[in-house]
């Protein structure tokens, strides 16, 4: 199912049938609480697998790959690379599942690097080196790599729970179909509630709701 798809099903849930072009629950304000709901079935399907497994993971539908990311330097020996958006909050460093670099010359992949979480990167330094491997660590939309080598002629290739490509509506929803439900309630009551609100009809200057 492709995000325009769910897009329109949801506005034809809220409005009981084709919205009206004049409609103010558009297809863009609903992309927008998409990925919201995304993260609601992600962090569903992640407490349900430590509850019948007693293990935590994301379902691998979740995760999508995004590729030919830029890698610029931050710091010395520290690279950063910007990603599509801001992993979901989901366990230690399950929001970012990969990261490995392209070379574009060879079109080799190198072996996957290393996460670090935050208490770690408090003592990381007096740790033992890994052969042959590079650490990382996610701090807001933005991936660190800490490596003494030149990545800036590589490009980045991540793999993350994500819904895909908010910005492109043909692109795939990535969200098993048992899944689905658990979005649909959550924009359910969250632009049911918006639609219902009275609105200011009245131009007065005063912040006070009045209705025709």
């Amino acid at each position: 199912m492709t995000r325009q798809t769910y897009i329109e099903q949801i506005r034809r849930f809220i409005y009981g049938g084709q919205p009206d072009d004049d409609a103010e629950i558009t297809i863009g304000l609903v992309n927008v609480w998409l990925d919201q709901a995304i993260a609601v079935a992600a962090k569903q399907n992640y407490k349900e697998n430590i509850a019948l497994e007693g293990i935590s993971y994301v379902n691998n539908s979740f995760y999508s790959i995004f590729k030919s990311l830029a890698i610029t330097e931050d710091e010395q020996f520290l690279w950063k690379i910007t990603l599509p958006h801001l992993p979901f909050g989901i366990g230690n460093s399950e929001g970012v599942s990969t990261l490995v670099l392209k070379d574009s010359e060879s079109r080799q992949l190198t072996y996957p690097f290393i996460p670090l979480s935050q208490n770690q990167r408090s003592y990381y330094k007096g740790m033992r080196a890994i052969p042959n491997k590079i650490l990382y660590y996610s701090q807001g939309e933005f991936l660190y790599i800490i490596s003494e080598l030149i990545l800036q002629d590589y490009t980045a290739q991540v793999t993350m729970v994500s819904g895909g490509t908010s910005t492109d509506l043909t692109s795939t929803l990535n969200v098993p179909a048992d899944y689905i439900p658990v979005m649909t309630e959550y924009l359910k009551t969250q632009l049911m509630f918006e639609r219902s609100v009275p609105k200011d009809v009245t131009p007065d200057g005063l912040d006070a709701i009045r209705t025709t």
